[in-house]
């Protein structure tokens, strides 16, 4: 859905787990290779370092180093970061554990424990990058290929009748892996159902707020930044004004050509709202065929204007099932004093004359004069819905 854009300093954030994790990446992936380097320079000094470590691990070392640099300055995504890393792991892990494996079989050495101690990375490096059912389906299949390595080993060396001395520690990690992959595939359900409750609680918040049939702020959100408004018009000594303006002869439109085509004569107003309307400006459907607009730092003269431009707009536009439509609209400003309720029965008035005076007009109305309740009319209220005047 298109919904109606939130004014500065109502907008949403960015989603904060995104946020740190590229933070973590960014601290952590200089220290990993800061690390990948001593083990490195430490192995070749000590003739203890694997022929794939011995070739892998600088490239490694300088993929790293340049992808997060393209992180640090935004040439590059998080998600692009993640999967490149995520694959270059995959694949050195798995070379250099068939490369330890081939070399116990070959000489009945002592399994390297190092790269046991690093096997967990890979299983929690991928449910952070994949989704998890494909984190699950690629953590398996790794584990799968290493179990088959191991089983391998250990059947050559019973048909060499050799003693295997790495059967108990292969055990242990593989358990220790399938234990890793359950954990982390229990955690990631439980984020994804927290993040869809979270999405649908956001999506009950905007529903809240927003008019279901043009998508823009409705009379209770509007109540709400009024009374915001007003509030911070009184502290800061800040112009304010609204603008309530209605479709004329709305009624007429219903009555002969149906509620479906004047939903759409609201729906495309709404529309042209949109394009012509600051997005520092509150806007709404107020009720009706009724809107509202809060004009923030805006004195009198210059709402007028504005009206005086949106009641141009509306005039010139050719709208699918009517063609042509106008709009009365009734302005006033903030005085010292005044509170929502004060505002909207000015406006009121303002749109009221406006009518009375022959339609397709702007009318303002300025503070200080007495408020007369139309015929009719009832108190103001956060809950009452308007209807059109036609």
């Amino acid at each position: 859905m298109n919904y109606q854009r939130l004014p500065p300093g109502r907008k949403t954030h960015h989603d904060p787990i995104e946020a740190a994790k590229r933070m973590i990446y960014l601290i952590a992936t200089p220290v990993g290779i800061l690390a990948m380097a001593i083990v490195w320079a430490i192995g070749l000094k000590q003739h203890d370092i694997s022929v794939v470590t011995e070739i892998l691990l600088p490239l490694l070392a300088v993929l790293f180093l340049s992808l997060v640099l393209l992180l640090w300055r935004n040439r590059i995504q998080l998600r692009t970061f993640e999967l490149i890393v995520y694959i270059a792991v995959l694949i050195y892990s798995f070379g250099d554990f068939s490369l330890v494996i081939l070399t116990t079989i070959l000489t009945n050495g002592t399994f390297a424990t190092s790269l046991i101690l690093w096997l967990p990375f890979v299983y929690i490096l991928g449910f952070l990058t994949l989704s998890t059912n494909r984190a699950l389906w690629l953590s398996l299949s790794f584990l799968v290929s290493t179990l088959l390595l191991g089983l391998a080993a250990a059947l050559h060396s019973l048909i060499d009748g050799l003693a295997f001395q790495n059967i108990a520690l292969l055990i242990q990690v593989y358990f220790a892996s399938a234990f890793y992959i359950a954990v982390l595939y229990l955690v990631a359900r439980i984020k994804e159902r927290y993040t869809s409750e979270h999405a649908v609680a956001d999506d009950m918040s905007r529903l809240a707020m927003i008019d279901s049939l043009t998508q823009i702020y409705n009379r209770r959100q509007l109540n709400q930044y009024l009374r915001e408004e007003v509030n911070r018009a009184e502290r800061h000594n800040l112009p304010l004004s609204i603008l309530l303006f209605d479709l004329d002869w709305f009624k007429h439109i219903n009555d002969t050509l149906g509620h479906n085509a004047g939903d759409r004569v609201l729906q495309e107003v709404a529309q042209l709202l949109r394009v012509n309307i600051r997005t520092s400006d509150p806007f709404g459907r107020w009720g009706g065929d009724e809107f509202l607009c809060l004009a923030t730092n805006t004195p009198a003269d210059q709402a007028v204007e504005l009206a005086e431009r949106l009641r141009d707009v509306i005039q010139k536009s050719h709208f699918e099932t009517v063609n042509k439509i106008t709009a009365s609209f009734g302005v006033t400003s903030y005085q010292r004093g005044d509170g929502p309720e004060t505002l909207i029965r000015r406006a009121d008035l303002g749109l009221y004359k406006a009518k009375s005076c022959g339609r397709n007009r702007v009318e303002a109305v300025r503070a200080g004069i007495t408020l007369p309740l139309f015929e009719g009319e009832k108190p103001y209220s956060d809950t009452i819905d308007k209807t059109g005047r036609g």
